[in-house]
């Protein structure tokens, strides 16, 4: 039986890849995962009801078909605006997982996607991880977790790259 951040985290990944990027995944045991190929992936941190970070994670046949789907294109678009694409839609999973976890009325900051620094799936200092899934798709494979600062909320009210999640959501 999943935990509950782990399901929302699955309902977030599974419904973005289908509805931005017309991916079709299916769910895949965590083990191995270590040993992904990854191609590339991206961080986006949050703060507000809680502070954390949603990281992202594709393999080298992902990449290029969600760039070129998210974007209509006819051919893979070059490496950057690949990247660009997997950044937005980590923004968009995190935006939709949020909710899920924390309820419709948390409001959250997200800040722009980064490039992950190595090892992104595991946790940093002061972080736990609360969910990680691991979709299959005819592409290849993804991997995402979410991690939490350990102690609770530490709102961010700079304004910078303010996102209201809760309205992403709905």
């Amino acid at each position: 039986m999943q935990q509950p951040a782990t399901t929302a985290l699955l309902r977030a990944a599974t419904s973005t890849f289908e509805s931005l990027v017309l991916l079709f995944p299916e769910p895949l045991a965590i083990e191995g995962a270590e040993f992904l190929p990854i191609a590339a992936a991206v961080d986006v941190a949050y703060g507000g009801a809680q502070t954390g970070r949603v990281a992202v994670a594709v393999t080298a046949g992902v990449l290029p078909a969600l760039a070129e789907n998210m974007l209509g294109a006819a051919a893979a678009p070059d490496g950057q605006l690949q990247r660009d694409a997997l950044g937005e839609l980590a923004n968009v999973v995190t935006g939709n997982v949020l909710p899920l976890v924390h309820g419709a009325a948390a409001v959250f900051r997200l800040a722009a996607p980064v490039a992950a620094i190595p090892g992104p799936f595991h946790p940093r200092a002061g972080e736990r991880q609360v969910a990680m899934v691991r979709l299959q798709m005819d592409e290849g494979e993804a991997l995402l977790a979410l991690f939490e600062q350990d102690g609770g909320a530490a709102p961010d009210d700079s304004g910078a790259g303010a996102a209201r999640v809760a309205a992403a959501a709905a």
